[in-house]
Parts: structure tokens; C-alpha cells; sequence
């Protein structure tokens, strides 16, 4: 008989860890990606049913899939070293962390920080679809945001709520991830610049959007004024690196100003966000590669032009590209045969 953690309707099913029905097991088992913690039934006699698939990124940041069954009390206590965004996919969880507490839902994720203690009560068939972010690695990108080193713990707000606006661009990110890796291929494996950036994307954004103690620094307004040589100076830097990938973060750096401050001074000077800007950018040199390469009689492909310039999903780059230039890729390179 099929058993649930077997269903390839799981997600990152490729990249299953373990499935047991053993809780010794199952404890040991999440621990090794995670961290020691304790785990028991909330119904003693019903039967565990766990599974754990997790997919590194890059270096710092991995999606997880977690199952248990029924009910389970977990206990990690302290996280120390890294930050979990924890999003029920179906029931719910009580999460507390520190003075905070929250009762998370599909549209309602929990984000424990590591410096507070944690203890979670999922309810049965939870199946939770987690991000594990290095706790080094978010730290240095809020710095590289801010511009400025921290003299204060990062705490973010326990409650996410997915269904907030602000935090589409985040969920849709998670969700356009997961479904590139359960497609398999290297775009995103370990090591590769795409997922190198996906990472440091996934950080910038999740600190842009998700409450936390210092939001409040990086939505400063102190800088509103800025003139519109930093825009220009944002935009040649993002044009000479157009290939490479480019954060939020490595565009402040080189402008020297804060996340919020160069997004306001792109809104009221260029009309978009840099990163918007960005996109656009990299859709031009697509467009532009598929031209000269149907033009002169090359065999380019679309994928080899959109992988170069950092579009990891065919499907999700092909309506960028058609909403842009009102076709789609493989048109242009049949209009650039044309003109030959």
C-alpha cells in the first residue's frame, strides 16, 4: 500500500531524507538538519506517519518539507544558529516563542528568531513546508541592507501573514522555488550563481517585508532626498552586471544608502523599484540575444539566454517576456530569422 510519504504529490519529494514510523527515528532524523529538540505524541497510541525532504539553495538558506501525522509536541528550545519560516500547509500549529505567541494557519506562517526560546504544538496533518535560513547569513544581509552594523539581536515578528500584499513578492518567490526544484535539472544546485542569488533574493526580501525589531531602521526616511545621480550610479551598476547575481543588498552597497532609501528615490525618479528595474533590464538583453542570434544564423536557445541572465523558470520568464514586448521569446527568434 502507497503510503503518504511515498505520494509524489509531496513537495520536494526528490529530495526525501527519511520516513518512518518510529519516533526515536524521526526525532534523530529532523534533528541532523535542524537541531536537538524534543518530539512526543499528543495522542500517545496513534501512529506517526513523519517524513522530511529537505533542498539546500546554495550555502544558507534550504526548503524543507515536514510531516509528522498526528499531533506532536516539539520542543526545540533555543535555535541559536538559524531563523525557520514555518508555513503550514494544511491545519495548524500553537507556536511560542519568546514572550510571543501565535496560532499559525495556511495564511497565517510562524518565524521563531533563534535568540528566543521556542516550543510548537502541531495540530494532526500538519504538514508544514519550512525555509532554514542561516542565522550569519540573514544577519549580514540586514547589515549590507541598512548599511550600518547591528548593535541589536534580530527578532522578527512571530506571526507572517501571508495574505498581506506587501508579502506577495516573498510567497510567490518560495512557492516559484519549490516548484523549480521539484522539477529537477541544475538550475538551482548547489554551487550554481543562480541559486547563490535565489538565496541572497529570498534574505533581501524576507527582511524587507516581514515585521521585525529593526523595520523600522530600514523603512527610514532620513534619506528621501536623495538625488537622482544615486538612481543613475544604481542603474549603471546594474546594467554592467547585468549577468551576475545582483542583490538588493550588493546595489546599496555600491550606492551607499539604505534599501528603503534607494526604493523610494527609484519610485519618485524612475517610477518603479530597482529591482523591477532590473528585471526589465535583463528582458532587454534576452530580447536582444534572441535577435542577434536568429539574425546571424546561430543555433541560441531561449532557455541558454534566459538561464544567462538569471530567469530559473521557463514558463514564469516567458510571461515577464510577453507581458514586456507583447510575444513570446520563441517569436522573437522567429521574427530575427525573418529579417535575415
Amino acid at each position: 500500500m502507497e503510503t503518504a510519504a511515498t505520494s509524489p504529490r509531496l513537495p520536494l519529494q526528490r529530495y526525501r531524507l527519511f520516513e518512518s514510523h518510529d519516533m526515536d527515528e524521526a526525532r534523530e532524523s529532523v534533528a541532523r538538519v535542524f537541531c536537538p529538540h524534543g518530539l512526543t505524541m499528543l495522542r500517545p497510541r496513534a501512529e506517526l506517519d513523519a517524513c522530511h525532504h529537505s533542498a539546500r539553495l546554495h550555502r544558507d538558506v534550504s526548503l524543507n518539507y515536514v510531516q509528522y501525522g498526528p499531533g506532536v509536541q516539539i520542543d526545540p528550545g533555543y535555535l541559536q544558529d538559524f531563523f525557520l519560516l514555518q508555513i503550514p500547509l494544511r491545519g495548524g500549529a500553537e507556536i511560542r516563542c519568546g514572550a510571543q505567541q501565535v496560532d499559525a494557519t495556511p495564511s497565517l506562517a510562524s518565524l521563531p528568531s533563534p535568540t528566543e526560546p521556542l516550543s510548537m504544538r502541531w495540530a494532526d496533518d500538519s504538514p508544514h513546508l519550512i525555509v532554514r535560513l542561516a542565522r550569519p547569513a540573514l544577519l549580514s544581509r540586514l547589515e549590507s541592507l541598512l548599511q550600518a552594523p547591528m548593535h541589536q539581536a534580530l527578532v522578527f515578528d512571530l506571526g507572517v501573514p501571508l495574505d498581506n500584499p506587501a508579502l506577495a513578492p516573498l510567497v510567490h518567490f518560495i512557492d516559484y522555488l519549490r516548484l523549480t526544484l521539484d522539477a529537477g535539472g541544475n538550475v538551482l544546485q548547489a554551487g550554481n550563481r543562480l541559486a547563490e542569488h535565489a538565496e541572497e533574493y529570498l534574505m533581501s526580501s524576507l527582511l524587507m517585508s516581514a515585521g521585525h525589531n529593526h523595520s523600522r531602521a530600514l523603512a527610514s526616511d532620513a534619506q528621501r532626498s536623495l538625488l537622482p545621480r544615486v538612481v543613475r550610479r544604481a542603474q549603471e551598476f546594474m546594467a554592467a552586471h547585468a549577468e551576475q547575481p545582483v542583490s538588493l543588498a550588493d546595489i546599496c552597497s555600491e550606492v551607499g544608502c539604505s534599501a528603503r532609501a534607494l526604493q523610494l528615490a527609484f519610485r519618485q525618479h524612475a517610477d518603479q523599484g530597482p529591482m523591477e528595474f532590473l528585471r526589465e533590464l535583463r528582458l532587454d538583453r534576452v530580447r536582444g540575444e534572441l535577435l542577434a542570434s536568429a539574425a546571424s544564423g546561430g543555433n541560441g536557445s531561449v532557455r541558454e539566454a534566459a538561464e544567462k541572465y538569471g530567469f530559473l523558470h521557463l514558463g514564469h520568464f516567458a510571461a515577464q517576456y510577453r507581458a514586456r514586448f507583447g510575444e513570446r521569446p520563441s517569436e522573437t527568434l522567429a521574427r530575427g530569422a525573418l529579417r535575415r
